[in-house]
């Protein structure tokens, strides 16, 4: 894998612009992704991160190609999409669990502008040399945390063998991505927690709790993710699944794997082995295999 971190300090803009703009940034890629025949949940990893006016993008991809499209996208000063800019304001109110209200839509294109010129030129936005605007500022964060709730997106696939779950551990993040893409990318849907994975005697499971606005339809979206996983097509992503599979045996991030493996279902399997399990025909049948269910997530004071 390629690991690389971008980061920009001090922008010329409050944290509320910076953090959509990080947003942005990453909805941008993603597009670039989808546009070229590719998918989210074979790329690899990236996170963003805004902290004051500072943004930062750690990246882990498998392939030069991803890190060329992602440098294209960071030096890409053209105007976001409303609709882009729409959707990423709905996953920051759902990461926020606040209400977010665009004041000033013409200030706001002219701070993600200087945002944008100014990642381009690390060296201008230098704390010397920045000035932020004095005016309102064009988006306002109401903390609404009752208008949002959580839940828990579970998807199980009923083969307790060895092979089976050892197939599922390690592609269990592509199914994640896969839903996320399919039914909660235009949504006011955020994660809130890390993914699980649990290995039972007679299936394997992975779960992962998401914060989500309540006048979202979110009843319904567990038929329509199951569906989605159960028709969609590995076969053109062998090459990418190859490359998950080289970075389980070579990568140090996978290192712990065979331990966090062996402390979920006490099976002692190597890096190398587990990445033999990495196949187009495996997650074929893990797809096609797949239930997946989506409920209220348990309140922690509920017995």
């Amino acid at each position: 894998m390629i690991h690389k971190l971008y980061s920009a300090y001090d922008l010329p803009a409050d944290h509320d612009v910076c953090h959509l703009f990080e947003h942005l940034v990453i909805r941008r890629f993603l597009r670039m992704v989808e546009k070229s025949g590719g998918e989210r949940a074979f790329i690899g990893e990236l996170y963003g991160t805004t902290s004051e006016s500072s943004v930062f993008f750690d990246v882990a991809f498998f392939t030069h190609e991803s890190i060329t499209l992602f440098e294209k996208v960071i030096a890409d000063v053209k105007p976001f999409d409303l609709s882009m800019i729409n959707e990423s304001v709905a996953h920051i109110e759902a990461e926020m669990r606040s209400n977010v209200v665009i004041w000033d839509e013409k200030e706001l294109r002219k701070q993600l502008a200087r945002c944008q010129k100014a990642f381009t030129r690390p060296s201008s936005a230098r704390p010397d040399k920045v000035t932020k605007s004095a005016i309102d500022p064009p988006l306002e964060i109401d903390y609404q945390p009752e208008d949002f709730i959580d839940i828990t997106l579970t998807i199980e696939v009923s083969d307790a063998s060895t092979q089976a779950t050892a197939a599922f551990f390690c592609m269990y993040p592509i199914l994640l991505d896969l839903v996320r893409s399919a039914c909660f990318d235009r949504a006011p849907v955020y994660p809130s927690s890390h993914s699980e994975f649990t290995a039972y005697h007679d299936g394997n499971s992975v779960s992962q709790t998401y914060t989500v606005k309540k006048s979202f339809d979110w009843q319904n979206a567990g038929k329509a993710a199951q569906n989605y996983l159960r028709a969609f097509d590995p076969t053109p992503h062998a090459d990418h699944l190859n490359n998950l599979a080289k970075a389980f045996k070579t990568d140090p991030l996978y290192n712990p794997a065979p331990i966090y493996f062996y402390q979920k279902t006490a099976a002692p399997l190597t890096k190398h082995a587990l990445a033999k399990a990495i196949t187009a025909a495996n997650l074929r049948t893990i797809l096609r295999a797949a239930t997946v269910t989506i409920s209220a997530a348990k309140d922690l004071g509920e017995s």
